[in-house]
Formats: C-alpha cells, structure tokens, sequence
C-alpha cells in the first residue's frame, strides 16, 4: 500500500485583503486566439492579394482588421503589416497612376514602388509607369514653371510618399492652400504638417455617428469621388460610410466612396431590369399593313 505521508506537501494559508485591494477595477475577458492559424490565414489571404493585378481594397481591410488579434505573436504581427504597407502602396499608386501627367509625378510614383517587394501588380505597375513615360513629351528646359509647378514638383521629391498617397485630389488642394499662405516660398515642413492635418481630419470622421455631421464634413474635404455625386447620391453613400468605416487615408475614403457609389448604381440597374421584366411583352402584327392598322397583341 503506497504511503501518501511520505509525501511533501505544503499548506495553503487564506489570502486576506485582496478584495479590498480590487475594489473599484473592472475586470474584462477576450477571447483566446490561436495566433499560429490566424497567422496562416492572413499569410494565405495576403498571397492572394499579391498575385494578384486587381485592387481588393476591402479585402486588404478585412485583413488588417483581423492582424490587430495578433498579441504574443509579435513577429509575425510586424511581417502582415509590412505586407498590408505594401500592398496599401500599391493600391495608392494603381489609383495615382491614372491621373499621372507629367514626369516628375511619373517618378514619384515609381519611387514609392522602390521599398514594395517584388510581385505581379508591381511589376504591372512599373510597366504602366514606363509607357506613361515614353508617352509624355521629353523634359526640355521649360521658360518659365508656374508657382504652382515649382511647388508641386518640390513637394513630389522631397515631403515624402505621404505627400503623394493623398491622390492628385489631395495633392492640388495642399499646394493650393500653401501657396496662397506663403506664395511660391512654401517650407517643407508646412506642406508635412497640412498632409499630416488632411489626414487627421479623415481619421476623425470614423468618430462621427450621424449622416448630416457627416455629409458636412465630407464636403470640406478634397474626394473627387464625392464631389460630383447628387444631393440624393451624397447621402446615400454617407449612410454607407457611417456603417462602412473601412477606410485608411484620403485616397483610400476617395476610393471607397467611388466603390459605394458603384455598387449603388448597381443595384438601382437590377431594380429597373426587374422592373421591365415585370411588365407584359407586346409584339408588332404586321400580317395586315394594307389596311394602315397596326394591330398589337399582348403576350
């Protein structure tokens, strides 16, 4: 028979005082998560992403809303968010791209592409960039740049990729709103700071809960995508953004917009088909034309 008192064992006293010592603190609980398989999720989903050509901007949202369920995972937190950074950039390029006209914003775009890692929307990118460059009339000395340009051209080289991933929108509204302050002496440091306040002002509109309060501060801000909505439109696409907030920068909300507003027209499109198709056909007799009746019969 096994002899349970040779056994070490030790004596548990009562703890005393704790509960006082937690009065007042609210205690909370989240759910445990296995950050290995989230992390082989998010890896495949960003693979996707990568090979592809196409902007899934929802989906690179959806992704980096889950990367915030990485804790202990630090590693591997810090690897999907570079990914998520890249592909951001890319993104803010494909879009930059198409409104790109001259050769300095040629080569800004192609030197925000410099840190992305290699893969197939970048190498589309970079070629769309070379052809826009063969395409444009070859840099001659230009008699006189306006202040606009000389502005705009220092600002593309020198604010940083920040300056640039406004879009062309938010580009022109900063340089025209600096060179009425200082004219065409604009420092550095104050275009940083207005893009730094443009996108402030975007961040701050998730924390607005009603469609009016929303709809006035969109129209302060510089969403090509916006501006040329409706009345009617520019509500509807508020309600949306209000239970829609995915979006991350100027650019990013200006592309959101443009893809509610698609998805609206869409759906007006099938309700208008179905409506036609609710309606009974008619089809043209045209057995007795000599008669100078037309005779139509509904199906």
């Amino acid at each position: 028979m096994f002899d349970f008192s040779k056994l070490p064992i030790s004596h548990a006293r009562p703890l005393v005082g704790i509960a006082t010592g937690l009065e007042g603190l609210r205690c909370t609980a989240k759910e445990g998560i296995n950050e290995g398989k989230l992390y082989k999720e998010l890896n495949k989903q960003l693979t996707l992403l990568e090979t592809s050509q196409d902007i899934h901007e929802d989906e690179l949202m959806a992704i980096e809303q889950a990367s915030n369920g990485f804790v202990a995972a630090l590693e591997e937190k810090e690897e999907v968010q570079l990914r998520i950074d890249w592909m951001q950039c890319l993104y803010n390029v494909k879009t930059s791209l198409a409104s790109a006209t001259t050769s300095t914003e040629a080569d800004g775009l192609r030197a925000m592409l410099s840190s992305v890692q290699t893969c197939p929307l970048k190498s589309e990118l970079l070629n769309e960039i070379e052809r826009l460059t063969v395409s444009l009339p070859p840099k001659s000395e230009p008699t006189q740049k306006s202040v606009h340009d000389q502005v705009m051209e220092i600002a593309i080289e020198q604010a940083g990729t920040s300056f640039i991933n406004l879009g062309r929108a938010g580009r022109e509204h900063v340089i025209g709103e600096l060179i009425k302050k200082f004219g065409k002496d604009v420092p550095l440091i104050s275009i940083k700071e207005a893009v730094s306040s443009l996108e402030h002002e975007v961040d701050e509109l998730a924390k607005i809960a009603d469609v009016q309060t929303l709809q006035i501060k969109l129209e302060t801000l510089p969403l090509s995508n916006y501006s040329h909505l409706s009345p009617e439109r520019k509500q509807m696409v508020a309600e949306q953004l209000l239970e829609n907030k995915k979006w991350k920068g100027l650019a990013s909300l200006d592309r959101l917009i443009h893809q509610l507003d698609a998805k609206l027209s869409a759906v007006e499109k099938q309700e208008e088909l179905k409506a036609m198709s609710n309606h009974s056909p008619v089809i043209l007799n045209i057995k007795h034309l000599d008669s100078s009746k037309i005779l139509f019969n509904s199906l």
